[in-house]
């Protein structure tokens, strides 16, 4: 029987765990390749700082164009401005006399004062303001609408309930409230 010799094969993963071997050739070849490529990067400057490109910017016209773009800019602010000094709740001139009317009713409601009330919720738009005390005023609650400028945010529109002498009676009522799933907060009328 003839012996057979085995060889092995040289793998061609080094020891150390580095799959790519750099010869002293390849490493001076990417290291030329990646020199070239800085050259042309900075001759490619050169030729846009000295104007050489072939493409052009026209400086002066991007200028007066971002010039007129600001000016339009400014004058929609200052109408803008000038809409809200005429017309500070924003709303035209049919809607103050039923603004003017909806508080007459509303004071009409409010004929006893000093204790406190719930606050169920707080509106910027009056209807859907209506809309929540026309629902509550159906479950059998007191329920009414206040008014009031607050400083940078317009006219709220809270929706209150009940009329009461003290926070303890105030608090059953709020209860109630708060398994409907409404948020309450007793404040002073």
């Amino acid at each position: 029987m003839a012996k057979k010799t085995v060889r092995k094969q040289k793998s061609s993963v080094p020891k150390n765990g580095a799959a790519i071997q750099l010869t002293r050739k390849k490493l001076f070849l990417w290291l030329g390749i990646a020199f070239l490529g800085m050259v042309w990067m900075f001759t490619l400057g050169v030729m846009v700082g000295r104007g050489l490109s072939p493409v052009r910017f026209d400086v002066q016209k991007l200028k007066k164009e971002l010039m007129a773009l600001k000016e339009e800019a400014l004058k929609r602010g200052q109408a803008r401005l000038k809409s809200q000094i005429d017309n500070p709740s924003g709303n035209s001139e049919f809607e103050f006399y039923k603004i003017l009317t909806a508080k007459k009713e509303g004071a009409q409601e409010m004929k006893w004062q000093g204790g406190v009330t719930i606050q169920v919720a707080s509106f910027q738009n009056a209807k859907h303001a209506r809309q929540m005390v026309a629902r509550l005023k159906s479950k059998g609650y007191e329920a009414y609408e206040v008014s009031a400028i607050v400083p940078n945010k317009g006219t709220c529109h809270r929706v209150r309930v009940g009329h009461f002498r003290n926070s303890s009676e105030a608090g059953r009522v709020a209860e109630r409230l708060k398994r409907e799933k409404l948020e309450t907060m007793i404040v002073r009328e």
